[in-house]
């Protein structure tokens, strides 16, 4: 027996044509003689066999191990959860703070408290909406009122409204740091500036947070209290905007309440823009 070197296929030794392929065989190169290449055709013969796998068994054996050193923890992330809520309890005694508290601080407990506080604030404008749309579609049918159909997805609600709160509460602190860089020639770390912004708006964090739980025990009830507390919490980033800018040492001749100004027009003119664009143009 001999091997074809085209198809691979044992083939009779006195053969010419390979009958498998119909390759011509009959010269002297066609007929290939290592024996280690034939070993390794056919499983008759696997000692010469090179096990690819073991260096993927290897690799997963290595990660399994480190997977085991490393597990994920309730104790720390108990720990973590533990820090920010002090964090955010001294934020509310001292919102100021001084600057050892600030750089004890995690540098992305800004980061979450915006994205908390834009779940949050789109959770509970999503329930107050559906409920005020399904109450007036029952008082149309049963009084004078006309028939209006409102139409309130609350998924494609409540994503929006998060998305809008997100830059509600992002643009504030990205103008005032703004403001500070380029007008007032003050350098402030970014990612530390934004949770010492967030932390002067605990005490607002805690308002939302109890104005999102009276929305849903009873968001027809309570939809004043609700709206109340949720307003209140609105304007404390706004105020602290404000005294932000007050606070930080003005050397230059440009008058600090028209750069209070400035900022609050452009917040306000990319919140029409943004709210424009997700609730009327998509």
């Amino acid at each position: 027996m001999k091997i074809c070197i085209y198809c691979h296929n044992r083939i009779p030794k006195e053969a010419l044509i390979c009958p498998m392929c119909g390759s011509d065989v009959s010269g002297s190169d066609a007929i290939h003689q290592d024996e280690f290449y034939q070993s390794t055709l056919f499983e008759d013969n696997t000692e010469k066999f090179v096990d690819l796998t073991a260096d993927e068994d290897e690799e997963k054996t290595a990660a399994a191990l480190r997977a085991e050193k490393q597990p994920f923890s309730f104790n720390e992330a108990k720990h973590k959860l533990s820090r920010y809520i002090r964090f955010l309890w001294k934020k509310m005694q001292d919102p100021a703070e001084s600057r050892k508290s600030r750089r004890e601080s995690h540098n992305l407990y800004g980061y979450i408290t915006f994205i908390i506080s834009a779940l949050l604030s789109a959770g509970l404008v999503t329930r107050i909406a559906v409920a005020l749309a399904n109450q007036y579609d029952l008082l149309s049918q049963i009084s004078l009122l006309p028939a209006v159909t409102f139409e309130v997805e609350p998924v494609i609600w409540f994503m929006k409204s998060f998305l809008l709160f997100v830059a509600f509460y992002y643009l504030y602190p990205v103008l005032a740091y703004l403001i500070k860089t380029f007008f007032l020639h003050r350098r402030n770390a970014f990612h530390n500036w934004m949770t010492q912004y967030a932390g002067m708006n605990a005490f607002g964090l805690l308002l939302l947070g109890t104005a999102f739980v009276a929305s849903l025990i009873a968001p027809i009830l309570l939809a004043v209290p609700v709206l109340l507390l949720f307003l209140v919490h609105l304007s404390s980033y706004l105020v602290t905007f404000i005294a932000s800018l007050y606070q930080t040492i003005n050397e230059t001749k440009r008058d600090t309440l028209y750069l209070c100004l400035g900022g609050i027009s452009a917040h306000l003119l990319l919140m029409t823009t943004i709210t424009y664009l997700l609730f009327l143009k998509m």
